[in-house]
């Protein structure tokens, strides 16, 4: 005789299954917060580590298979060749951005900026300017007052950056242990994390590739190129005579991430600078050096590497590298093609699994 009586909606699986997936993502929230205060150290580290692990593989064959005299040897050279420069760059810029500081100020209450702005804008410009749409716009003071705040808020900025000189040097720290075990144990905290991932080798794989592809794409395509194009900007400036070329180098690098204007938006108005200066000639010789330099090569190598690496077009690209400046700030320039890229690569692996074509 068949009983009646329903199945219970919960059995002991059940149960079980929602205690453990309960447990389990409190202790995974417990640990974001543990890890939450060194989160940049690590991604910075997991950056480099798969920045340099070609030359850590060919080191590793070079020295028989010891991975971690291999991991030391590559973490010393991240510190002399990467970190190192980069600390002491960070130190002339900030020496650099408080002179520029002081110097606008000082252009500003002696007068100099206004006659400089009656000689560049001539009667053409003010002509221009004389148009209803610009008559309740002071330009002129728009302009004056952004330069001084502008040069002021990055001496604060990079000021408050050395303030922090304490946090900086135990996130450094941290940054190059992780690193060391990064290389060291890398493949196996990849294949960790992948077996942990619902989806077939083949999808694996070619998730893997995808983010491969636009991680050195981007690494290559758009950091190299923009750290070349601001050591141009730099040099070029110190040839010709523009002050605090290395902060102008340094800002030059950051606006050549931008896909619109780029390092440009720095070197014609130093360009301008010389000009107003009666240094023509070299105003000259520095758009020239700019031009050819710094702003043409960007024009076909960036397309050239990005476009051999990664099937994002090239609107895609440009949204997805400000949305990531906007949301992650700096490191958003490599989270947001990223993201874009796994996107798709999900939106692929979701029509081949559930479309009914």
């Amino acid at each position: 005789m068949k009983s009646d009586t329903p199945p219970p909606i919960l059995n002991r699986k059940h149960l079980f299954a929602l205690a453990f997936f309960s447990v389990l993502i409190f202790l995974i929230y417990q640990g974001a917060r543990l890890l939450a205060p060194f989160f940049s150290a690590f991604l910075w580290a997991a950056i480099i580590s798969l920045a340099l692990n070609p030359a850590y593989k060919r080191l590793t064959q070079a020295l028989h298979g010891r991975t971690g005299l291999s991991a030391g040897v590559m973490t010393a050279a991240t510190v002399l060749l990467v970190v190192g420069p980069a600390v002491a760059m960070l130190s002339v810029l900030a020496a650099q951005a408080v002179g520029l500081y002081q110097w606008a100020s000082e252009l500003v209450q002696s007068g100099k900026l206004a006659d400089a702005w009656g000689r560049f804008a001539g009667p053409v410009l003010e002509k221009v300017l004389a148009f209803p749409f610009f008559a309740d716009v002071d330009v002129k003071g728009l302009i004056i007052n952004g330069l001084r705040e502008f040069s002021s808020g990055m001496a604060s900025q990079i000021g408050g950056i050395l303030k922090n000189l304490l946090l900086l040097v135990v996130n450094l720290l941290i940054m190059l242990v992780t690193l060391f075990f990064f290389f060291r144990n890398g493949e196996s905290y990849y294949r960790s994390v992948t077996d942990l991932l619902p989806f077939t080798h083949d999808q694996k794989q070619a998730i893997a590739r995808k983010f491969h592809d636009t991680f050195t794409a981007v690494i290559n395509g758009v950091f190299l190129i923009a750290l070349l194009q601001g050591l141009m900007t730099g040099i070029g400036f110190a040839l010709f005579g523009v002050p605090f070329f290395v902060f102008w180098g340094a800002l030059a690098a950051v606006f050549a991430l931008f896909p619109i204007g780029g390092a440009a938006l720095v070197w014609i108005p130093g360009a301008l600078y010389l000009y107003l200066q009666n240094s023509t000639l070299s105003a000259i010789f520095l758009a020239v050096w700019g031009t050819l330099l710094v702003s043409l090569p960007d024009n076909f190598l960036k397309p050239l590497i990005i476009g051999r690496k990664t099937d994002i077009p090239a609107f895609f690209l440009f949204i997805s590298i400000l949305g990531g400046l906007q949301v992650y700030g700096v490191l958003g320039i490599l989270f947001g093609p990223l993201i874009v890229t796994l996107l798709t690569a999900f939106i692929q692996i979701y029509r081949e699994e559930y479309s009914d074509n």
